[in-house]
């Protein structure tokens, strides 16, 4: 009978200190969003807008693909070749890649047209 009673005053206390936890309001926070960032407030000229970071990254895209297919083209090992594609899709724009580049000999014949 004392075990039974204990078990019920102990989940008694258990509903109570629950009840407070679910009585408690909830609301979220409410947060207004800056219309500029410390940087864009002190030094617009360093932001570029949205339209010029576009055109830089198909600029980038453009002259990545340019680099893919002069790979394509060249006389080189396979192992090579996949090695360089690799590390042109890891980092396009490194010295490694731009060295093995300029060590590899080729004639593009669009520009001499």
């Amino acid at each position: 009978m004392k075990k039974n009673m204990l078990t019920v005053v102990g989940f008694l206390l258990f509903l109570i200190g629950t009840h407070g936890i679910m009585a408690q309001e909830y609301s979220t926070p409410t947060q207004e969003v800056k219309k500029y960032t410390v940087m864009e407030l002190y030094e617009p000229d360093f932001i570029l807008s949205v339209s010029e970071r576009k055109q830089l990254k198909e600029k980038r895209q453009h002259s990545i693909a340019v680099k893919k297919r002069i790979l394509d083209t060249l006389d080189i090992s396979e192992r090579r070749r996949q090695r360089l594609l690799k590390a042109l899709d890891k980092n396009p724009f490194s010295n490694g890649l731009n060295r093995a580049m300029a060590e590899i000999e080729f004639v593009d014949d669009t520009e001499s047209q």
